[in-house]
């Protein structure tokens, strides 16, 4: 489940206890109802003021309410991000780092791991990672906010590597499989999951996949025209699905070369 909500500047970060912003700038905020341990979540906003990448102690602020905060990455909340083939993992330090679990007070905070102080990496607009509760479950769900500038430019444009990739709209917006404006639709089709470029989606503690269709599922490999464009798995026609606004998916590249996914504005300003 997921609220969204987007105001004025001014107005916008007042209730989220963070400094106001004297700006004409679009700002919005989104609430993501955490019931797993593992989650993943898509960034829909830029830095307030310029649009850039979100520093992580700004973007899940320590105190937000239903945040576990422990000495280390086993008994905290965790952020991981994706870097080439491997992750770059945060924690939420109390800061009892030190000698005999004395508190260091530059420690106190989202912490890279290895790391000795806060951090000051950033997460960019459209940016993709792991939210790992410790304690949300379905009996005791945990409301995570981000919040940030509303994107204006016309189009975003990222590139989708070769294989693996970990995506989100730039956009504080679902993307709708079918909707050819979405831009996802300069990938490799072909007529099975294995042949084409694949979308994956967790809902739960699964995944729901979804695969670049050409259209050649009928007897004999004849052409199915509904059947042309995303498809979910064991389905016969190109589904009405959508990636929510807030979450972010798996995309599988089958091409050996990048390609750049170019995804025009979702909304009027």
């Amino acid at each position: 489940m997921k609220k969204l909500v987007t105001a004025f500047a001014a107005c916008a970060l007042a209730g989220l206890g963070l400094a106001q912003v004297e700006s004409v700038n679009i700002v919005g905020y989104m609430t993501k109802t955490l019931t797993e341990k593992n989650n993943m979540v898509g960034l829909n906003f830029g830095q307030v003021g310029d649009g850039g990448a979100i520093p992580i102690v700004d973007l899940v602020p320590k105190d937000q309410p239903g945040l576990n905060i422990g000495a280390s990455v086993a008994t905290s909340d965790n952020i991981c991000v994706l870097e080439g083939a491997g992750y770059v993992t945060y924690y939420l330090c109390n800061g009892n780092i030190g000698k005999g679990g004395a508190y260091v007070a530059e420690a106190d905070g989202w912490m890279r791991l290895g790391g000795s102080a806060v951090t000051t990496d950033t997460i960019p607009l459209g940016g993709a990672f792991w939210f790992i509760s410790q304690s949300a479950s379905a009996a005791s769900p945990v409301e995570l906010t981000l919040a940030g500038q509303v994107a204006t430019d016309a189009t975003i444009t990222k590139s989708i590597q070769p294989g693996l990739n970990m995506i989100a709209n730039g956009y504080a917006a679902d993307i709708a499989f079918a909707d050819p404006d979405t831009g996802l639709c300069v990938g490799t089709k072909g007529a099975s999951v294995a042949t084409s470029d694949n979308i994956s989606v967790l809902v739960g503690e699964g995944y729901t996949t979804y695969y670049f269709c050409n259209g050649n599922i009928g007897k004999g490999g004849t052409y199915v025209p509904e059947a042309d464009g995303w498809m979910k798995l064991g389905g016969s026609a190109v589904t009405t699905d959508v990636i929510p606004a807030g979450a972010s998916a798996w995309y599988i590249n089958r091409a050996d070369t990048a390609f750049d996914w170019v995804c025009p504005r979702p909304y009027s300003l």
